[in-house]
């Protein structure tokens, strides 16, 4: 009965939102097995899901992670049912978050099965994804160079938390999403949510300050072994 409900007030709730409007007919066209209309949806949300995958998983398994997400909804996109005008979005993020989750679980099962891989990729990725489209302005090198530094710290650390904490800081913290639809996409509490992510952003704090320690320390170690033994105290005004 809820959902039926739900349905009734559909366009009643997209009415005042022309992009919401055309979703919505999207939706109704490729449940139908309009092509093109599931294209239009593919268009809008690749880079979303795209994003969600890259930060759970990494860029070694994004793309395909990416494909695998728009497969499993246009198959089960026949029993899809409106429950609200953002409720296609909500139900396309959740089929990430499994998939994602699911790609964690066999890295788990096939590290315990095969063991370590000496040829496996480092934690710390390049960013080479933002959360922003780029600006009309290139940056310079300096600014792209600071700012790979920062995400790729990022990505690093976040790649040492727990999946679940790793999870809601993707969604609402590097994905923007609201809380109420992050609580939504992972079906759990508002209040819920909102405790996880506070937990999560206190533990990536923590991480962080140590990430950012260990890299200054081994900075400092590689400078002492460049200097050799017996060499004056290395000092940034030397190069001015």
């Amino acid at each position: 009965m809820f959902i039926e409900e739900q349905e009734n007030t559909e366009l009643a709730v997209s009415a005042g939102d022309p992009r919401m409007e055309e979703e919505v007919a999207w939706v109704r066209l490729a449940k139908l097995g309009d092509v093109e209309a599931y294209g239009k949806l593919v268009d809008r949300y690749q880079r979303r899901v795209y994003g969600i995958a890259y930060r759970m998983c990494g860029a070694q398994d994004a793309e395909d992670l990416t494909q695998e997400v728009f497969v499993k909804a246009l198959v089960a996109l026949r029993s899809f049912q409106f429950k609200g005008a953002a409720s296609f979005r909500t139900w396309l993020y959740r089929i990430a978050v499994n998939a994602a989750i699911n790609e964690l679980r066999r890295r788990k099962r096939r590290r315990v099965t095969e063991g370590p891989s000496l040829d496996a990729p480092v934690a710390a990725e390049d960013g080479d994804m933002e959360r922003d489209p780029p600006d009309k302005v290139t940056p310079g090198p300096v600014e792209v160079a600071e700012r790979n530094e920062v995400q790729a710290a990022v990505h690093a650390v976040l790649a040492q938390m727990r999946p679940a904490q790793r999870l809601v800081l993707v969604l609402v913290d590097l994905e923007g999403m609201e809380y109420r639809e992050a609580a939504r996409t992972l079906n759990c509490p508002l209040g819920t949510l909102k405790s996880r992510v506070a937990r999560a952003r206190d533990s990536f704090a923590r991480r962080y300050e140590e990430y950012q320690f260990f890299q200054t320390e081994q900075a400092r170690v590689r400078r002492e072994r460049m200097q050799g033994p017996g060499a004056p105290p290395f000092d940034d005004r030397d190069d001015r």
